[in-house]
Order: structure tokens, then sequence, then C-alpha cells
């Protein structure tokens, strides 16, 4: 009974030997989250799951007070816009996908910003009255490659102005698949 198991012991060491899996990874901290970073004006290079690559930035950041958004008839605490103008330059020959309905905003805060259990991310919305802010063309949804460029706006019914932590996520993977993070000021 004993080499039976000492034989399945071994043959088990084998494949895990084999295995070019990593060992072990370390959580991400505020300082290294798992996808690439950046601030305002500075490309930030993404990498979607199919392996297309894009340049996005951060070109502006603006705070509107409550009323901004078109479903609030009567201006409520809470029904202020952040608005973001995103530059998306396609770097690869695979398209690279983005989707508005795909993109989140915060406060950020804690010891882990971009993903603090108090502050739960805001999608973006088409409801911020983007005409009316002067804040055109809204950006939606599409795909580049070689070197094509979007440009646009996207809005988020967030209460206050400060610092926010946008995430971009993948809209062709299954579960959340997140291929940058953007710091702004409004």
């Amino acid at each position: 009974m004993r080499a039976q198991f000492v034989s399945a012991a071994a043959a088990v060491g084998v494949v895990i030997a084999a295995c070019s899996c990593p060992i072990g990874s370390a959580d991400s901290t505020p300082e290294s989250p798992p996808f690439p970073t950046g601030e305002m004006g500075v490309p930030v290079h993404a990498q979607g799951g199919n392996g297309a690559t894009a340049d996005i930035t951060v070109n502006s950041a603006t705070w509107f007070p409550p009323g901004c958004s078109t479903h609030f008839a009567s201006p409520t605490p809470g029904s202020a816009c952040n608005v973001v103008e995103l530059t998306i330059t396609s770097t690869s020959h695979r398209f690279f996908q983005f989707d508005q309905r795909y993109m989140f905003a915060s406060y950020g805060g804690g010891s882990q910003p971009w993903t603090h259990p108090d502050d739960a991310p805001q999608p973006s919305t088409l409801a911020v009255d983007h005409q009316r802010l002067g804040k055109m063309p809204p950006l939606q949804a599409g795909g580049l490659q070689d070197g094509q460029t979007a440009h646009g706006f996207v809005g988020f019914v967030m209460p206050t102005p400060g610092t926010i932590y946008i995430t971009i996520n993948d809209p062709e993977q299954r579960g959340p698949y997140t291929v940058a993070g953007l710091i702004a000021h409004t």
C-alpha cells in the first residue's frame, strides 16, 4: 500500500515540475494593478483579450452640477456628472474593440483605489446630455485597427468632482477583463 502511495506522489511531482504554469502570484497593490494605468494626457498602451492593442488617452475631464443628465427632469442630489474625453488609437492589425457600456468610474480611496469595496464603480451612461453640455460626440462602441483613431466623450453620473479612477474593460470577453485604468481629475 505504501509503495503505491509513493509512486502516485512521485507521478504528481513530475507533472507539477513539468508544468509551465506560474507557481504563484502576488496580490496587486494600488501602485501596480494587474492592468496598465495612466494619468490625463499620457497614452496608456492597452491589450485586449484577443491580443489587439491600442493607446488610450484621457484628454480632459469635467464635472457638471446636478441636471447634466437627460433622465433627471428636476435635479436631485447625486445627479451630477463627470464627463471624460478619450482618444483611442489602434496599434495593431487585429481589431481593438471598445464599448462605452464597459467603462466604469469610481472615486477610489482606501488602500486599493482601483477596486475599493466601499466605492462601487459607476457604469458610463448615455443619459448624460452630451449635446447640451458641449461634449460631443459621445464615444459609444466600435473596433479599430492599423492606426485608426476614435475620439469622444464618456459620461458618468457621479455626485462630486475630484479624482476619478476609470477602468476600461474588453467588451468581447465573457468575464470582466480590464485593459486599462486611467486617473482623471475634475
